[in-house]
């Protein structure tokens, strides 16, 4: 079966019962421009543009019995971290270890691509968010 896609894009929903601190986190902290909010029966969701993207945050009534699992790829299998492609990744390495926020992995330089590299932070619920870019 071949999808026939309405949309390109992906939007990814980050369920939490943290709301404030990732409101803080993607919106005021990554600078994540918010779209709007939604509600629906049994809980919400604040939408956040990443480029033609969207991060959802989403709250549910009651929340989900079982907390985030911190660690990433390394703690649970399944769909553990988001990647986000970034200029300037020194930079915001920098601002990263200037705040209140944690990083998961360092930033390392990516040797067969001199200029380049990545490093993974974790959100107030303990997701890890990988960044990769120019240096």
């Amino acid at each position: 079966m071949k999808l026939e896609l309405l949309s390109t894009n992906v939007e990814v929903a980050v369920v939490t019962t943290n709301l404030d601190a990732m409101i803080a986190f993607y919106g005021d902290f990554l600078g994540l421009e918010l779209q709007g909010e939604l509600e629906f029966p049994g809980g919400s969701q604040r939408r956040y543009a990443l480029g033609g993207n969207v991060i959802k945050l989403v709250t549910y009534d009651p929340p989900p019995p079982q907390p985030a699992a911190p660690g990433g790829g390394r703690a649970q299998a399944g769909i553990r971290y988001l990647t986000f492609g970034v200029k300037n990744l020194s930079g915001l390495a920098e601002k990263i270890a200037e705040s209140e926020y944690e990083f998961a992995e360092p930033l390392t330089e990516f040797e067969p691509v001199p200029g380049m590299g990545w490093l993974f932070v974790t959100d107030p619920d303990g997701n890890w968010i990988e960044f990769f870019g120019t240096l």
